[in-house]
Formats: structure tokens, sequence, C-alpha cells
């Protein structure tokens, strides 16, 4: 008798529920059994039986509660008896197989040829706990190595004798060397009301992927109508997939969505085509093109190219689906070309955009770079302790109906940093050249300027601490900053990819106002902050952080981006403050302020207080101020009603335009084994013209096999922030 065929046949019999999805199963009333004898870890075969015979002609009979154990694996029979001329095996009685593993499969007997690996078990059921899966088949037929019939079967996760979903079929075959399964007369039911039905269809029973039909998505909005994506995915290769979509739009048409994916040894990216034939509302052919794509030339050589191109300016306004969609203005396309040397990169670059806003001035819109070369390096710890960095850069500046440009900018730097166990002290200088050659210049502006000037810095800080009586650790770092920057005439030289950085506390202690080479601030002036924490003694867990800081002036500052040049007076900055604090396991707020002394004015500030208990249960309120430039505020909330009933919301109000940004309302029921999403959605879709979208969006999931409608989790989880999703 071959025992550890017979198990590995039965264990081809459950195969097909080992690939199914983890859910959450904590609202299942059914517990898996506990196995009534622990598994043997040797790799010994066991048998235990009442009784066993073995007659003349070779026959052996087990009886009386056989058992079989192999390597994690068990069978159990009233009565088994093996014809070893035939290799025929016939279990008979409550006939049981089960793994370590959850995986169990049950029929009243049946039998095995076990040369052959064929047979049959009559009204078989099957269970894999762990995954919450079960079925039945009137007849199951391993038919040769790796292979397996069912007739009638059916499969779900829903609990013994609540079968809210069922998939049922008339004939599945299942094949493990493949990966791949077939099944004829395919028919799934929710509540009793057949949703789908397929004659014929072929699925994956492993990781393995598999060409075939996606779930599809619908929903409505005020944009797009009934809103129907039937998507189609194509397994090309074991390292390239694509997935093509037909998307069915009511007052707009028939959208072809296409994207293809590839993953090779030394290169990796993406192609997205979306193509719209004459959109019934717009009046003509609409289209999206996308691709990123990394190339790894060499260890240190690569190559990345992304971008992006749309048909037309509306089009995210009416097809997209987001508040961040509406408020694309351009869209990049750009190539890079890297080589990373030891402790240097060298970068060349060539980079344009697509203008999507077209009330965008024509000042406002960003330079293209063809093309851009820039050096970067850095030698820590030379000679003496000093450490040294250079930065160079080539880029020509290319924009329609503007001055246009070729730069170089040199900027070489020399520091020497020290510190202790509670202090630190760096020295900073750097001398910066740039060079400009200057197109389409006014008749009285020279088209060659250069502009040379040394930057000078010395930061230094202490980190001092203290226990607390409640075993925390209280720490206070004071720091100064003194910044000189001589003052040069930049008056003359055009704006191509500098702006002013937000203040923030950072800021503070950066040795550049501007972002970009095309204005270097002039600078006589010590910054002071003061930051203080309080550091769990146990976890080392930061539970509170607050920082507060300024600028003090000792000159006047004359480089700013205003045309006029006049020059700011101020003998100090606006005061900058940023907290962060966790107040216990379940409170949680951040706030930045800055405030103008001077007028008594608050110039801009950010606070978030969220309350969260876990994924399922969190409530957050924002605000965003900035002086004669907008006032936001933002509620979002996700909160269970019950064990079965979540609730979802929220609004984003502008207190300055006094109107929605956006308004979301959801509602989600959780089940056992299925759940359902409906979800209202309202967003500014053209501040302009004050022009919202409306939709409703809603999704039945079934646990373990997929779901239907709009996927909506994506959605939910930006929507409110430290919200979880369970699928």
């Amino acid at each position: 008798m071959n025992p550890r065929k017979l198990l590995s046949c039965c264990l081809l019999m459950t195969c097909c529920v080992t690939t199914v999805q983890a859910n959450d199963w904590s609202l299942c009333r059914y517990q898996p059994e506990s196995l009534e004898y622990p598994f043997p870890r040797d790799d010994q075969t066991r048998f235990f039986a009442d009784s066993a015979f073995i007659d003349r002609d070779g026959i052996s009979r087990l009886e009386g509660n056989v058992a079989l154990y192999d390597q994690g694996r068990m069978l159990r029979a009233d009565r088994i008896t093996y014809e070893e001329s035939r290799s025929f095996l016939e279990t008979e009685g409550n006939v049981r197989f089960q793994t370590d593993t959850g995986l169990f499969f049950e029929s009243p007997g049946g039998f095995l040829h076990l040369d052959t690996e064929t047979g049959r078990f009559e009204h078989a059921r099957y269970r894999f706990d762990p995954r919450h899966a079960r079925g039945e088949a009137k007849a199951l037929e391993p038919r040769g190595h790796n292979t397996l019939y069912l007739q009638e079967a059916t499969y779900t996760t829903c609990d013994p004798g609540r079968d809210h979903w069922l998939l049922s079929a008339r004939h599945v075959q299942l094949n493990q060397d493949s990966g791949q399964g077939t099944a004829r007369g395919v028919l799934l039911r929710f509540q009793g009301v057949p949703l789908f039905y397929t004659p014929w269809i072929t699925f994956p029973i492993d990781d393995r992927r598999k060409s075939g039909l996606l779930p599809p998505s619908f929903g409505t909005s005020d944009n797009t109508g009934a809103d129907l994506l039937i998507p189609f995915y194509l397994n090309l290769a074991p390292h390239r997939d694509a997935t093509l979509g037909l998307r069915l739009m009511d007052s707009r048409g028939a959208m072809l969505m296409s994207e293809f994916r590839y993953l090779n040894p030394s290169n990796r990216g993406r192609i997205q085509l979306d193509y719209l034939p004459n959109d019934t509302s717009y009046g003509e052919d609409r289209t999206l093109v996308a691709w990123d794509h990394h190339w790894r030339i060499s260890p240190r050589l690569h190559f990345h190219t992304t971008g992006s191109d749309v048909s037309d300016d509306r089009y995210f306004r009416d097809l997209g689906d987001s508040l961040d969609d509406t408020s694309i203005t351009h869209l990049e396309r750009r190539a890079d070309l890297v080589y990373a040397g030891q402790g240097w990169t060298l970068l060349g670059r060539v980079q344009d955009f697509q203008i999507v806003d077209e009330t965008l001035s024509s000042t406002s819109r960003p330079y293209k770079r063809l093309p851009q070369l820039l050096y970067q390096g850095r030698w820590p710890w030379q000679a003496g302790g000093f450490d040294y960095r250079l930065r160079a850069e080539w880029v020509a500046f290319e924009r329609d109906d503007s001055v246009t440009a070729r730069r170089t900018d040199l900027m070489p730097e020399i520091s020497r940093p020290m510190h202790g166990a509670a202090w630190f002290v760096t020295p900073s200088l750097k001398y910066r050249v740039t060079h400009y050659d200057l197109d389409d210049q006014p008749a009285d502006v020279d088209s060659n300027l250069t502009r040379a000037l040394p930057i000078a810095s010395l930061d230094a800080g202490l980190f001092l601490e203290r226990p607390l009586e409640s075993g925390n650790i209280q720490t206070l770092e004071p720091r100064l900053y003194y910044l000189y920057t001589p003052r040069r005439d930049q008056d003359d030289i055009p704006l191509f990819d500098t702006a002013q950085f937000d203040f923030s506390f950072d800021q503070l202690f950066r040795d550049h106002r501007f972002s970009g080479p095309d204005r270097v601030a002039d600078a006589d002036q010590l910054t002071t902050g003061l930051t203080t924490r309080i550091i769990d003694g146990r976890s080392g867990e930061e539970r509170l952080r607050v920082s507060l800081g300024q600028i003090h002036y000792f000159d006047d500052r004359r480089v700013t981006l205003r045309e006029e040049g006049r020059a700011e007076t101020a003998d100090s900055s606006s005061m900058v403050a940023e907290m962060a604090a966790r107040l216990g396991d379940r409170w949680r707020t951040r706030a930045g302020a800055q405030w103008d002394p001077r007028r008594e004015q608050m110039e801009r500030s950010s606070a978030l207080l969220q309350y969260r208990v876990d994924g399922r249960r969190v409530i957050n309120l924002s605000h965003r101020y900035r002086e004669d430039l907008l006032e936001q505020a933002d509620l979002s909330f996700a909160w269970p009603l019950s064990r079965h009933w979540d609730v979802v919301g929220r609004w984003a109000y502008s207190l300055e335009d006094n109107r929605d940004l956006e308004v979301l309302a959801g509602l989600e029921y959780k089940s056992c084994c299925w759940a359902f999403r409906l979800v209202s959605r309202r967003y500014l879709n053209d501040g302009a013209r004050d022009e919202y979208n409306d939709g409703i969006y809603f999704q039945l999931i079934l646990k373990g096999l997929g779901s239907l409608g709009t996927g909506l989790g994506d959605l939910l989880s930006e929507g409110v922030l430290g919200y979880e999703t369970d699928y």
C-alpha cells in the first residue's frame, strides 16, 4: 500500500481553494474545527485502525477509525481496502482528508487507481479555513497527474447554511501543471438572484496570471452620465501584460482604454493610451497618452523618461474623477540620463510641457529645458575634516514669445562640520558664478550677463535633555544660524525657473530664499530657533515636538522677485511656529503658524486634529489659511454605526469664497462574505465657472471572489486621512 500516493491524490482534490484572496472574516459565525489528533512533524508515515487484515490474494483491509498520517496530512475513513495487484484503493464511510494548513475534504466514499492517479468520490465537500472557502461537488474525479474534474460544483466564502452568494458550474476541470481551470455552465447568484452567467470560462488556480475579463465598474456623474467600464486583462508573457478597457459613458460615447506594462532585467515601464472618438458632448475626438520608462543601461548609467499628453485642455475636467485632476495646469514630458560616479552624479535632461489651463498667463507658463546638464558631487571628511561640494549646471531655456537663454551656473562649497555629544558647529562657504547668454532681450539690455558672489554661513546648536517625573525625557535644542550674502544687482536677469520658497521653520535655516539660481538673495541675518521634544522613556517615541524661530536682519533685503525691486526693510521676519503631538493613543495633532508681530496679523496657518481608534474609527478636522489667498476647512470621518454598518464622509469648504470644494458621503455594509458601498460625491470641477461634478458610485464586494462596481477603496482612504479599507 502506498499511503503517500493516496494522500497526494487527496491533496489535488482540494487544490482549487488555496488561491482565494485574504479578507477579514471576523463577522463570520463559523469557526474552524480543531484537529482531533496532533499532526506528526517528521517524515514517517503512520497507520491507525481498530483492525487490519491481509488475505492470500494480497488484499489489505483496514477497519474501524482508520487514520493515515504523513507530513502534516491526515486521511480518515471507516474502512480502507487496498488491492496490491491492481494498485486499487477504496475508501468507505466518513472519508475525511485534512492538512495542518486548514485544508479539508470529505466524502461518503470513493476509489482511486494509484498507478494512474484516477478515481471518483461521490458527493464531496471541501473547505479551506484560512480563506473561509467551501464548496460541494456531485462528483470529484482525479484524472491523472495534477488534473481534477468536478461535476456540479459550487464555491462560496459564506457561512454554512448562509449562501448569500454562490458560484456554481456544471463541469470544472483543474490543471495544476498549467495553473488554470476551465468551467462550463457557470452561474453567479447573489441573495438568490442571478448576477452573471457564462457558458464557458477559464481562470487561474494559483499565482500565475491569466488573460480574461476583470470585474466591471460602473457609476454615474454629471460629466459622463451613466459610466460603465469593462476591462480585459492580457497576460502576454511572464514579464509583460496589458489591460484593455471599454468605457461606456451615456453622455459622451464609448472610450477605448489601454495600458501596457513590462518588466525586464534591465528596464521596466508602462504605456497608457485612451481614445474617445467623437465625444458627443464635446464634439471632437479625445485622447490621452502617458508613459513611464526606466532603463538600467549599466550599474552606474540609468535612463528614465516619463510624460503625458492630452488632446484638449478640458480633458481632465470632463473625464477625470478627482479634485486633483481639475487643478492640473500643465503636463510634463521629461527624459533623464543619469550617471552615478563615486560621490558624484551627472544628469542630462530634456523637458517640455503641455499647457492644459489656457487661463495660465504666458509669463506663468514653465520654461522648457532643451537640454539641461547638471553635475553634483560631494567629498566628505577630507584632510583636516573638511567637506567639499560642487554643483555645476548648463541649461538652455525655451518658451514661445519670451526671452530665452543658455545659463551656466557653478557653485563650489567648503564646510567644516564639528560636533560633540551635545553640540554641533558647521561653518560653510560657497561661491556662486552664474552666466546668461540671452536671446530676444529688450534693445537696451545686455544679452550677456554674469553674476558672482560668495555665500557664507555658520550653523550651531545644542542638544540638552532632562528626565521628567513621568519617566519621559524632555529635550531642549537651541539653534543659531548666521548667513551673509552680499548684494548684487540682478534686476536685468529674467526669471526662468526661480520662485520664492514658502516660509516655514526649515526655511529659517536655508542659505537661499529662492528655488533657482536666477536670484540669489542678499543677506546679513541671524536666525534664532528653539525646539523642545517630549520623548517616551520606554518606547523612545516622540510624544510632543514644539519649534519656534525667527530671523533677525542686520540690513535691508534689496533682491526680490518683484519687478519694482522695492527693498524689504523690516529688522526681523515673521515668527514661525510648528507643533506636533500625540495626546494619548488616540489623539494626534499638528499645527503651523506664521505670525507678523509688526502688524499683529496671522499670515499663514494650518492645523490638523485627528482622533483615531483604528482603521475604521477616525475623525479629522483641519484648517488652512493664507492671507489674502485662501481659507479652507476640512472635516472627514469614518465611523462604524454597528458591527455591519460604517459611515464615511468628507466636507471641504472654502471660507474665502464661501463655497464647497468637495462633499462626500458614503455608507458601507459588511457581512461575513460580502460588502456593499454607496458613495455620493460632489466636487468643484471649474473654479472660474463655478462648475461642480456630482456623482453616485457603488460597489459590491464578494469576499474571496472579486467586486462589481466602482473601486472605491482608494477614493475613501485618500479622502479620509487614516481610514483603512479591508479590500
